[in-house]
């Protein structure tokens, strides 16, 4: 099959998380194959470091912006004041020399470096608010997702990526903690420059893919236990595969528009409306599930069949096109594309989030960090650099990470250059 031709022996994505053995066991599987990150002992020791270094310079770019703006603004003023004395006590002139306009342009631009320090100073600390009430967000769920994780069963074959979400929420919890431990309001002059911001982001960042985590395992939890919310959670749960099967329309419009022979343009018209079928399938299959005709595990994994399928099917045919190509570069691209030489990246890998319903004839947001199947997105995945797989999945043990198959049509389109990776669009 052209999709396992593709995808060759690709390396498996590394999930950003620390086994710990005295919680609930983790798929040994995941951890080594995925590439667990061990937290080194001297991390926080390094990043203390780093923070203090970046803090000292922190306070000398804000030293600087403060003496800079003083000086610009008083320029002006301050000869306008010497014009005023010199008029007043010595009788100088018959009128008082007012300063030149290059001196009025120099307060004004004095002005606009004091004003662009007040408001990093006024944004630092509306940023040191929101880790305050972030963390005690996150800090308040923390019990809830404990017991829910303790008590989540059925989960099947999803259970092993929840709980590698779980330990890696885990694992940036302590790193969080003792960061804000440690982190403090940088002083006046820290908090006057642009630098002074960006630790504030990073603990941010790490705390949204804790909440992250924690919604995959609370949504688990609804699903799995028909909850009162758990409409929203399948809601959020076929986004990624609409937005998959939204995708490879697209990617059907480039095949079309490469192809000159007949009968696979024939192919991808019945391509294109198998896509369309799949579409009412899964819609089907939320009316199915709302009527207890199928359970949410049998579900999740009819979501990971249909995925597969249409990838397959979607590999088939760019494989076919690439075989019709005869020239040195549709040889190049087959080349290619048989040893998955396109490196993944988070710009055409990544789910951006939002679908459109044919239903609802709007489209439909979703949070892609938040699903319950592992995705590009999820909390704690880093694939970067990785090959990118005809497929369009990454398999690690027993789970499989979905990626957003946009990447596809750089295989068709894009030259190949002496590394093998595509270069420019044709």
């Amino acid at each position: 099959m052209g999709g396992s031709g593709a995808s060759g022996k690709s390396r498996s994505p590394r999930f950003l998380v620390r086994c710990v053995p005295r919680y609930r066991t983790t798929d040994e599987e995941l951890c080594q194959t995925w590439g667990m990150v061990n937290m080194a002992p001297n991390s926080t020791n390094v990043e203390e470091a780093q923070e203090t270094s970046r803090r000292s310079w922190s306070a000398v770019r804000g030293c600087a912006r403060l003496v800079l703006g003083l000086f610009l603004v008083l320029v002006a003023p301050l000869q306008l004041a010497i014009a005023v004395y010199d008029q007043a006590h010595h009788g100088m002139g018959e009128a008082v020399d007012w300063p030149n306009w290059t001196g009025w342009v120099m307060a004004l631009c004095g002005i606009g470096v004091l004003w662009r320090g007040a408001g990093l100073r006024r944004s630092g600390r509306q940023k040191m608010t929101m880790l305050a009430e972030k963390w005690a967000d996150v800090d308040r769920r923390r019990d809830e997702v404990e017991r829910t994780f303790s008590a989540l069963v059925g989960a099947g074959r999803y259970e092993s990526a929840l709980t590698a979400r779980y330990e890696h929420a885990r694992a940036e919890r302590a790193r969080v903690s003792a960061r804000l431990a440690e982190h403090r309001s940088p002083g006046f002059f820290a908090s006057l420059s642009e630098a002074s911001g960006g630790t504030e982001d990073e603990i941010l960042a790490q705390m949204e893919r804790i909440a992250d985590a924690d919604t995959a395992i609370m949504a688990a939890r609804d699903l799995f236990s028909f909850a009162p919310g758990w409409r929203e959670v399948w809601t959020q749960e076929i986004g990624p595969i609409m937005q998959d099967l939204d995708v490879l329309d697209d990617v059907a419009d480039t095949l079309e528009s490469v192809n000159t022979d007949p009968r696979m343009l024939v192919d991808i018209e019945a391509f294109r409306e198998r896509l369309g079928d799949d579409k009412d399938m899964v819609a089907g299959l939320g009316k199915r599930l709302e009527g207890d005709q199928v359970g949410p595990a049998a579900a999740l994994e009819e979501l990971d069949r249909i995925t597969g399928e249409v990838r397959e099917r979607t590999a088939e045919l760019i494989e076919a096109t690439l075989l019709t190509d005869a020239s040195a570069p549709g040889r190049q691209r087959y080349a290619r594309w048989k040893s998955a030489g396109i490196r993944l990246t988070a710009a055409n890998a990544q789910y951006d989030g939002c679908y459109w319903s044919e239903d609802a004839d709007n489209d439909v947001e979703y949070n892609p960090a938040a699903t319950i199947r592992l995705i590009a997105n999820s909390a704690g995945v880093d694939f970067e650099g990785l090959p990118a797989p005809a497929t369009g999945v990454l398999s690690a043990g027993r789970s499989s990470v979905y990626l957003l198959p946009m990447y596809l049509d750089r295989y068709l389109t894009d030259d190949v250059d002496e590394a093998g990776e595509g270069s420019s669009s044709t």
